[in-house]
C-alpha cells in the first residue's frame, strides 16, 4: 500500500515531533511554501518567476522541485527539476495544492490530507475571489472523482464537509491520532 500526505499551503504542524513521524509513513507533497516549516519532500512551484528564484538557489538540491514543462527550456533546463504537464484554465489561488492532489494521487493508493478546508464553503465578498474559491474547489472535487482508486482521507478536518464533497465514495475524515496508530 502507497501512502502520500498532501499538505496544504498554510498548514502547520500542531505537535513537536509530528514532522518525522508522518515522514516514517510516506512521503510529503505541497507547494513551495510549505517546504521551510514541513520540510516538504516533493515541492510544487506554478510560479515562473519563483520557480526561478527557487532554481537559482539551488533549491532542487534539498528537495524533488516540479515545475511546469513549459518552463524549463525558458529556465535553461535546469538539472534536478522534475517536471509535470498540465496548465489551468481557470483562475484559482493555491494552484500548487490541486497540482499536489494530482502527483501524489498518480503515485499513491491513499492521500493524507493535511489542512485542506473542504467544509461549508464561506465565499468572499469580491466577485473574483468567489469565482478563484469555486474553481479551487471544483478542481480539487475533480481530481478525487478522477482517482477512484485512490482513498482521500482528510486528517483533523474542522467542521462538516461542504455538500459538495460529503457522498463521494474514497473521501473519508479521520484523525491524525487515529491514521498514525493504524499505519505506524
Amino acid at each position: 500500500m502507497r501512502v502520500s500526505w498532501a499538505i496544504a499551503e498554510g498548514y502547520e504542524f500542531a505537535r513537536d515531533g509530528e514532522l518525522d513521524t508522518i515522514k516514517n509513513v510516506g512521503p510529503t507533497w505541497g507547494s513551495w511554501k510549505t517546504w521551510r516549516g514541513c520540510k516538504t519532500d516533493n515541492v510544487i512551484c506554478h510560479d515562473r518567476a519563483k520557480a526561478q528564484e527557487l532554481i537559482g538557489r539551488a533549491f532542487q538540491a534539498v528537495c524533488n522541485f516540479y515545475i511546469p514543462k513549459k518552463y524549463y527550456q525558458d529556465l535553461n533546463r535546469p538539472v534536478r527539476v522534475k517536471l509535470y504537464d498540465g496548465d489551468f484554465e481557470q483562475e484559482l489561488n493555491h494552484a500548487e495544492d490541486v497540482i499536489s492532489l494530482h502527483l501524489a494521487a498518480a503515485e499513491s493508493d491513499i492521500v493524507l490530507l493535511l489542512g485542506y478546508q473542504l467544509g461549508k464553503l464561506d465565499p468572499p465578498a469580491d466577485a473574483y475571489e468567489k469565482h478563484k474559491l469555486v474553481n479551487y474547489h471544483g478542481l480539487i472535487r475533480s481530481t478525487m472523482n478522477n482517482n477512484p482508486n485512490v482513498q482521500w482521507v482528510l486528517i483533523d478536518h474542522d467542521g462538516d464537509l461542504d455538500k459538495a464533497y460529503q457522498n463521494m465514495p474514497n473521501l473519508t475524515c479521520d484523525t491524525m491520532d487515529n491514521v498514525l496508530k493504524l499505519l505506524i
